[in-house]
């Protein structure tokens, strides 16, 4: 049975749930998100006049059609319709509504980003950007050859210990998503680079009085860096490389798995060094490797040439 709450004017009721969200301790970011999405929701329901929020599916879909209508791009759409969904999920709930008209409301399509990645000569222009001088240089290098060496989620990279070295196996044990543990190779060049990093890291901890520590990587401080570190050295390599600023660290680990693929490498073989669950998940490099198969085919079959 429903209760009377449904009565309420159409805006308190968002305010109640914002205020139970709040209780609930959702973060100010989830907060402030919300609000904007139901405020777009609450917009439209008063424009149209909705009597109270006991509507029918197909005049939600009319709310849904609208955010299209108005040029919002549709990850933009998808996470509005997902917080209308929690909001008459609430509703229903705690009794305002008898039924949920959002259950069966879907996200738009969405258009599927191509990974971006580097070229293989862009890479090379990279990682060849300057020498390893001191502890800076050498942490650089060290940070981009690993990424492109093993194909590791920045996340996983920063993650890494000193016991997770396995510098003569040359074989990385990293702890990926879901806590799940893989060992990863790393070629020759890489391990060169790693043993570099790894003297000027016990010289500068030695020069600054710093205590041991078991992280790999360490900021000016001795503590371990960050993703968003790592993000803000690469951003500023890539600058002065003039490479494509669009190219983040993830790139790298896209660049990886692309040219592993277009030089041969089975796809299940890059899956198990990327981590990845599914090999659905591995298979968005596929278009790539398709690109250099299509060439081939090209030069190669005999009506092709005509």
């Amino acid at each position: 049975m429903v209760t009377g709450k449904g009565e309420l004017p159409l805006g308190e009721v968002v305010q109640a749930f914002h205020l139970e969200q709040r209780a609930r301790g959702v973060s100010p970011h989830t907060a402030r998100a919300q609000a904007g999405d139901l405020g777009k929701l609450l917009d439209h329901a008063l424009r149209i006049r909705w009597a109270s929020w006991e509507v029918s599916p197909r005049t939600l879909r009319g709310f849904a059609l609208e955010l299209g209508d108005r040029g919002l791009d549709p990850a933009s759409q998808a996470r509005i319709l997902s917080t209308t969904r929690g909001f008459f999920k609430w509703l229903w709930e705690t009794q305002r509504i008898a039924k949920n008209p959002a259950s069966g409301l879907r996200n738009p399509r969405q258009v599927k980003r191509l990974p971006a990645f580097l070229t293989e000569g862009e890479s090379q222009a990279l990682l060849n950007l300057e020498p390893a001088v001191d502890f800076p240089t050498s942490r650089l290098a060290c940070l981009l050859e690993l990424l492109y060496a093993s194909g590791l989620r920045v996340s996983e990279l920063v993650g890494l210990d000193l016991q997770d070295l396995y510098v003569e196996e040359r074989t990385l044990r990293v702890l990926g998503k879901g806590r799940k543990e893989r060992l990863v190779p790393f070629h020759a060049q890489a391990a060169a680079i790693l043993e570099g990093y790894l003297r000027f890291r016990q010289a500068f901890l030695e020069a600054k009085a710093l205590p041991a520590s078991r992280a790999l990587f360490l900021n000016q401080r001795g503590g371990r860096l960050t993703a968003t570190s790592v993000r803000t050295l690469l951003g500023s390599t890539l600058e002065t490389a003039a490479i494509r600023s669009r190219v983040s660290p993830h790139a790298l680990r896209h660049s990886f798995a692309t040219h592993l693929l277009n030089r041969g490498m089975d796809l299940r073989a890059i899956q198990e060094l990327l981590g990845h669950a599914s090999l659905s998940t591995t298979q968005r490099y596929t278009h790539l490797g398709l690109e250099e198969l299509a060439k081939t085919y090209e030069k190669a079959h005999p009506r092709a040439k005509s």
